[in-house]
């Protein structure tokens, strides 16, 4: 009884020990909090552009951007304050679709913090949302989505990355590329910066969107007069390892001759002078800018892109998509249905995503509960005939090329169809079965875009609008793909992910909780 006494004690203990300790670290990182709040400082809190706003509004706007988390080298989604919206993909400002609807222009902007518009009041007085007022005021024919693509610290290096991990799968059609302070303060030097930008183009060019290049303003850096207090922020100015950054002056001098002399982007513009007949104070530091200093620049860009996007009204992009020859309608119940295929680059190194979607074009909607009868050639050598099922807007297959002689499917198969259902759809497995939910997304496997060669798909729906509506006249959607295997497409990036994972980790620790920063600042860790 005594023994069983003492163990009793020592579970008390521990469990006491265990409760002492979370309200420890829960007090501290109360603590944390209120000295994270004190001690963040924008230099537009002092800056003269923002007298006229309230005490209590200027540090809201201070710490609405710190208060924006990342992980790794990009936004995390779904993040709201009193004045930035971070969306569910990812990007400051409006929900957009994954899949860019017909007859809409796709234009992102990359940057780093400049882009996405430090010290801007909203996300309509940054760079790109400016950029989507201008362009609305215009009646192109055509819808265009303005999409704020920048991230606070990005360079080349970055921006890069994003632009062919991520964006690529957004169909865009112009990507605006915004550089120059970020890889100044890093010490990058003109020929990476010159290397980052001509690969950007490239890859743009590989797959069938422009990419324009701007040179940034930065504060003491072209004509403009400087104001008293701009002139502090041209001297103060420094780089990541805290040397004046004035001094590199020659050195962004380079990175314009540099920008000048590449011949693969869509245009290249040094953006030096934008604020040189501009008498007022412009920069809040030596290189972001007011909300009147971002409608200069969006005016300046708008200019820029503007005969590009005409180009595209003209030739009437949205009837050729990436990869693919041509897009098929046909008139079905006095209705237009449109089918989309596209082929997209996956993250993983050879895999592609192969992008279906059925749309009313009478109606400019998406059509939902279709079933597609999918037949894949190659070479006029058959590799597949299936049935496949989507029960939302559109039917996402993952492609794994292969040397195998036959394409394999994986996924789930329902029964009432016979068709391959995608991820999250609801089925029937059996006659007795109730119906479930598909947990397996669909995987094409095999002698599928392994080698060059024309690809053929031909479509043929067989429901639409509702599961059991079935129709059998609309056949004859018909593409071809010549596909060229191309390896600095597929690049492979080397990182180990065990090691991604626990960075991703740590920075989101970090980026979530403040007394990690609090106990760097006091140990200097």
């Amino acid at each position: 009884m005594i023994k069983l006494s003492v163990q009793v004690s020592y579970k008390k203990q521990i469990t006491l020990g265990i409760i002492g300790i979370a309200i420890l670290l829960l007090v501290i990182e109360a603590i944390a909090n209120v000295w994270w709040v004190t001690q963040t400082h924008c230099e537009f809190e002092d800056s003269e552009i923002f007298q006229n706003i309230g005490e209590t509004e200027k540090r809201q706007l201070c710490l609405d951007f710190y208060g924006i988390k990342t992980s790794g080298e990009e936004l995390i989604p779904n993040q709201r304050t009193e004045s930035i919206t971070i969306n569910s993909l990812g990007f400051r400002g409006d929900e957009f679709s994954n899949i860019k609807p017909l007859d809409t222009y796709r234009l992102f902007m990359v940057g780093g913090s400049t882009m996405f518009g430090a010290g801007a009041t909203s996300d309509e007085t940054t760079i790109p949302g400016f950029m989507q007022k201008f362009l609305s005021e215009k009646d192109f024919g055509f819808d265009i989505e303005v999409i704020n693509s920048g991230i606070q610290g990005a360079d080349s290096d970055t921006e890069l990355k994003l632009v062919k991990r991520k964006l690529i799968t957004f169909s865009p059609d112009l990507i605006i590329i915004y550089d120059g302070w970020n890889d100044l303060r890093a010490n990058n030097s003109p020929n990476e910066l010159k290397e980052n930008w001509e690969d950007a183009c490239e890859f743009g060019n590989e797959n069938n969107f422009d990419i324009i290049i701007f040179l940034q303003p930065i504060a003491g850096f072209g004509n403009k007069s400087l104001t008293k207090q701009e002139s502090e922020y041209a001297k103060t100015g420094e780089s990541y390892s805290k040397k004046p950054l004035i001094e590199s002056l020659s050195v962004y001098q380079h990175y314009a001759k540099n920008l000048s002399e590449i011949k693969t982007c869509t245009k290249t513009i040094d953006l030096r002078d934008v604020f040189d007949n501009e008498t007022k104070t412009i920069y809040w530091d030596q290189g972001h800018v007011s909300d009147q200093g971002n409608e200069i620049v969006a005016k300046s860009l708008y200019n820029a892109i503007l005969p590009n996007v005409l180009k595209n009204k003209e030739f009437n992009v949205f009837e050729n998509e990436k990869g693919v020859e041509n897009i098929s309608s046909l008139i079905y119940d006095d209705r237009e249905i449109v089918v989309n295929l596209e082929l997209v680059p996956s993250n993983l190194s050879n895999d592609k995503k192969l992008k279906i979607s059925t749309y009313d074009n009478t109606n400019n909607e998406y059509i939902q509960n279709v079933t597609y009868f999918l037949s894949i050639s190659k070479n006029n050598e058959n590799l597949s005939r299936e049935y496949f099922f989507a029960e939302d807007d559109i039917l996402i297959i993952d492609v794994q090329p292969n040397d195998d002689e036959i394409i394999k499917i994986i996924g789930e198969r329902q029964y009432a169809h016979n068709a391959y259902v995608t991820l999250g759809s609801e089925y029937s497995p059996d006659v007795s079965g109730n119906n479930l939910t598909s947990v397996t997304p669909l995987q094409l496997i095999g002698p599928i875009f392994n080698s060059d060669g024309i690809y053929t798909f031909d479509v043929e729906l067989r429901t639409i609008d509702d599961p059991s509506s079935w129709v059998y006249t609309l056949d004859g959607f018909h593409y071809e793909i010549n596909f060229e295997k191309d390896t600095t497409v597929e690049e492979t990036f080397t990182e180990s992910r065990s090691a991604f994972q626990t960075e991703d980790f740590l920075r989101k620790i970090f980026a979530n909780y403040k007394t990690p920063i609090l106990l760097n600042e006091i140990f200097n860790w």
